[in-house]
């Protein structure tokens, strides 16, 4: 019986399958077949210049899509950098609030919460000062013996220009507030739903450059240091001898 195999048409897919399965095949073929060495060099040659040309028409947007590509990965990188350094940021100051809590509470009287402020907040906060201010028309008798400050309640508005809170450059009024001198500070008032005369007081912050406090600088963390401060201050008025 005959092989279907040697009589069947063979096919250019055949030749093709039969040349890729047999490389060595192709060199021995274009060796002895000249013509065809010579045809196969047209074919290439023709191939390779017509991929030199393009229709002016058709406009390859290859390089810009990847240099747009580039530049994307390149934002986003920079995104999640600026990302991960806000979030340390943040996670360093929520750090200095948890220390400076931690030294309001262990204080266990007036003149020992306005040392922790006076002596230790410069330090967490890297402060020129600090300082506890409050107004002297609603201050206690020898309240000046405990650490807080006493200044009129007019030069302590004008030092905060009558708001809640003041970041920037100190003015006149705010100069006299300091015990030396500072390049910038932030002055925040305690809550006003807090009672008397706690809600009169200010907290006093010095910084040691003019970018310390600055009218743009966030003020979440230092509003809620002054509600700890404030309710501190609540808790240790009521221990203190109203006769002091």
């Amino acid at each position: 019986m005959a092989d279907n195999n040697s009589t069947r048409n063979i096919t250019v897919t055949d030749v093709a399958t039969f040349l890729a399965d047999n490389p060595d095949a192709i060199t021995d073929i274009l060796a002895t077949h000249p013509k065809l060495l010579a045809l196969y060099r047209a074919a290439a040659s023709d191939q390779a210049e017509d991929s030199k040309k393009m229709d002016p028409k058709i406009v390859d947007l290859s390089p810009a899509l990847a240099f747009k590509a580039r530049q994307d990965a390149r934002k986003i990188k920079q995104t999640h950098e600026s990302l991960l350094h806000v979030a340390a940021e943040n996670m360093l100051s929520w750090t200095k609030v948890h220390h400076a809590t931690l030294g309001l509470l262990a204080s266990t009287d007036l003149p020992g919460m306005c040392q922790v402020i006076t002596n230790e907040f410069p330090l967490i906060f890297d402060l020129n000062q600090c300082r506890l201010i409050i107004e002297e028309e609603v201050a206690m008798q020898n309240i000046t013996e405990t650490g807080l400050g006493l200044h009129p309640a007019t030069q302590i508005d004008a030092a905060i220009k009558s708001r809640s809170l003041y970041f920037g450059v100190p003015n006149d009024a705010a100069k006299k507030l300091l015990v030396r001198p500072a390049q910038s500070l932030a002055i925040i008032r305690l809550p006003d739903r807090l009672p008397d005369p706690v809600s009169q007081a200010v907290l006093l912050l010095g910084g040691k450059t003019p970018n310390s406090f600055h009218p743009d600088l966030g003020s979440d963390l230092l509003v809620l240091l002054a509600e700890i401060v404030g309710v501190t201050l609540a808790a240790r008025l009521e221990l203190q001898d109203p006769m002091q």
